[in-house]
């Protein structure tokens, strides 16, 4: 067998492979004897039909077992030759088999890109201290104090926090997304961020027993799709104003909250609480902001094989859960997520490989340990769960990120941010401490 590579273009490879006429006869000789022995054919004993006939009657099968034969044998042998790391499975363009003659064919083919070393020089983070305002700690209070209110009705216009009750028809629905056409007695907070604005300001100011006439734009990015970026008008009979009474914030609010006895000790938990979900966010930012630099320093190219099996694998989750999806859209959207998602995982292993950066099996022992705790498993139940579930593997590779995220923050240059730390000083953060 000759193999050679007959054209390279970016990390595609032609091979051209070529199968000497004898090799080609003899696997033609071994799948008649073959068929011969084993097919049933009225009229003649196993094993005692003409050749003429078996070719007659199977040579369409034969071909396509001793081409199957002929390039599983060959194939492989090209690519250890040529020493090529596959990404891709390969196609073959023209196969033309015929007895008597050499086989030759070309097997199309991707490989990954070759990596020589990773860049991780002049990685660049902000530096700032992670604080926590007291409006933030306000904002939190608010809230708190918003869930535990209580709502009584007034005999008033509706104000910006009410909460008001009201039969909503239908009056104009071009794009048909509403299902029914009226929806008695429905609540609406107005002191909701996540109330439509045209839904706040058409009801405020308005008393039971008046209607108002509401059209909504609502926005390309609204959360429920099937309104998103449709245009809906509703016909809106207050019923009743209802007006939402916070409790004052006090020691017997906090402690009505079930987690701690004083206002102080509600306030200093919750800038704990802000703290933890900063310092979160910030590793999280860290990390995003390392592997956006590290894609942009080692600009590799992606085989176009490994983005479409990334983007086939996205589609299939999006409809396993049953959310509507267009392929042309989600290659559209999620194409420069697949590449840098690739790239990085192809960095981090290289990285990983160049620097003897390894998972021990300390490492996933502690792992499971941890997940056991937090889920109140012993070991052995939780190891057992996740073997059953194949999660080791992925296990390992989390761990893996998390140490060459860690080598790399290690090597990072902090550049001040200009006006970080500049606070005002106010009266709940000389009081909490």
């Amino acid at each position: 067998m000759k193999s050679t590579i007959k054209s390279s273009d970016g990390l595609v490879r032609e091979i051209e492979i070529e199968i000497p006429a004898e090799t080609v006869d003899a696997a033609f000789a071994e799948a008649y004897h073959k068929y011969r022995k084993e097919a049933k054919i009225k009229g003649f004993r196993p094993g005692k039909a003409p050749l003429t006939v078996i070719k007659g009657k199977f040579q369409a099968a034969i071909f396509e077992d001793v081409l199957q034969e002929l390039v599983n044998a060959s194939y492989p042998d090209a690519v250890r030759k040529h020493q090529l790391d596959i990404a891709s499975r390969p196609t073959f363009p023209d196969l033309n088999l015929k007895e008597g003659e050499p086989f030759v064919y070309i097997a199309k083919v991707e490989v990954m890109p070759k990596l020589e070393k990773v860049d991780y020089s002049g990685l660049t983070l902000p530096q700032d201290e992670i604080d926590v305002r007291d409006d933030e700690v306000n904002t939190i209070v608010e809230y708190l104090r918003k869930k535990h209110s209580e709502i009584r009705p007034v005999e008033r216009a509706a104000e910006k926090d009410d909460v008001v009750v009201v039969d909503l028809n239908k009056l104009e629905d071009p794009g048909n997304v509403l299902e029914k056409d009226s929806f008695p007695n429905t609540e609406i907070d107005l002191g909701s961020g996540y109330t439509v604005k045209e839904f706040r300001d058409a009801i405020i100011g308005a008393k039971s027993g008046e209607e108002r006439e509401i059209e909504v734009g609502y926005p390309d990015d609204y959360s429920d799709e099937r309104f998103a970026g449709k245009r809906v008008k509703y016909l809106a009979k207050i019923n009743e104003v209802k007006h939402r009474v916070l409790p004052p914030a006090d020691d017997a609010f906090a402690k009505q909250t079930g987690e701690v006895e004083t206002m102080l000790e509600m306030r200093l938990k919750i800038r704990d609480d802000l703290k933890l979900q900063k310092e979160r966010d910030r590793r999280q930012f860290n990390r995003d902001e390392i592997r956006r630099q590290m894609n942009e320093k080692n600009e590799i190219p992606i085989p176009d094989s490994m983005v479409k099996n990334y983007l086939d694998s996205l589609v299939e989750e999006f409809k396993q859960k049953k959310q509507p999806v267009e392929e042309d859209k989600v290659v559209e959207q999620y194409g420069p997520m697949a590449v840098n998602s690739l790239r990085w995982n192809m960095l981090m292993h290289q990285l990983a490989k160049d620097e003897n950066i390894e998972v021990l099996p300390s490492d996933t022992e502690n792992w499971i340990k941890a997940f056991a705790e937090g889920y109140k498993m012993t070991y052995d139940e939780a190891r057992n769960m996740l073997a059953k579930s194949g999660r080791i593997p992925e296990i390992r590779e989390t761990i893996l990120e998390d140490k060459v995220y860690d080598f790399l923050m290690a090597k990072v240059n902090y550049v001040p941010i200009e006006g970080a730390g500049q606070q005002e000083d106010n009266k709940d953060v000389t009081e909490e401490k």
